[in-house]
């Protein structure tokens, strides 16, 4: 491998893998990811859907909204969970990711995902709706509510 192919390969390698917000900072990255999350408003759902023209589901949104702003997240809401990290009620702070039980409440299995937007707000993808705004107070959501974590690089 040429020093060039090397060069290239390290700029590809720190493209794709996640880490930490540093090209944008970790401030700009939050707030891409916030204001990102208007952009797909009124979007369909679409189960298993990636793309905004045809519909996506709550991890493809989720996902979409963070390489938008340049960050990696895996495409399934339950790996998501994983690779993100826990945080106390306190902690929480727009762009963190919310994750929910909607199969199975009262239980850590995560099966959906939305982005915490501020002042008690989430933007999500629901069957129902669409890409749209709820109320983590909201006693539907409120009793599915697994956590709210922080991507790694936050």
């Amino acid at each position: 491998m040429t020093a060039k192919n090397a060069f290239y390969a390290l700029l590809l390698a720190a493209a794709l893998l996640p880490g930490r917000a540093a090209a944008l900072g970790v401030a700009e990255a939050r707030d891409r990811v916030i204001t990102g999350t208007l952009v797909y408003l009124n979007t369909p759902y679409l189960w298993g859907g990636m793309h905004p023209e045809t519909g996506m589901d709550c991890s493809a949104f989720a996902r979409q909204v963070y390489a938008d702003a340049g960050l990696y997240l895996p495409r399934v809401s339950r790996d998501q969970f994983a690779q993100t990290r826990r945080l106390a009620p306190a902690e929480v702070r727009p762009g963190d990711l919310v994750f929910f039980a909607m199969k199975h409440p009262g239980t850590a299995r995560v099966d959906h995902v939305g982005v915490y937007v501020g002042k008690g707000f989430f933007v999500h993808a629901s069957f129902t709706n669409g890409v749209h705004i709820d109320s983590v107070a909201n006693p539907y959501y409120y009793a599915r509510l697994v956590g709210v974590r922080r991507y790694a690089g936050f």
